[in-house]
């Protein structure tokens, strides 16, 4: 009888281990068009060196040295909209 139980633990367990491999080796799926943007990560001196003056064209507010980026120009404070 105990031959019996420790053969059956021993089946599950060895079923439950390949399952968790499958699930940690399944892809992740797609999602609809999104997609992460990778951004490389910039030492402080390389920010400072970049940062753009007020009135420069910027896309982001990290652009700008005052971190404010309003109708993609650099910005001296927060508009409300």
């Amino acid at each position: 009888m105990r031959t019996v139980i420790c053969r059956a633990f021993a089946i599950s367990l060895i079923l439950f281990l390949v399952c968790d491999i499958q699930v940690q080796a399944a892809a992740l799926p797609r999602g609809d068009g999104v997609q992460l943007v990778n951004r490389v990560k910039r030492s402080m001196m390389w920010r400072w060196i970049t940062q753009r003056p007020i009135g420069a064209s910027c896309r982001d507010p990290s652009e700008c040295g005052t971190n404010y980026c309003k109708d993609d120009y650099c910005a001296i404070r927060v508009f409300s909209s």
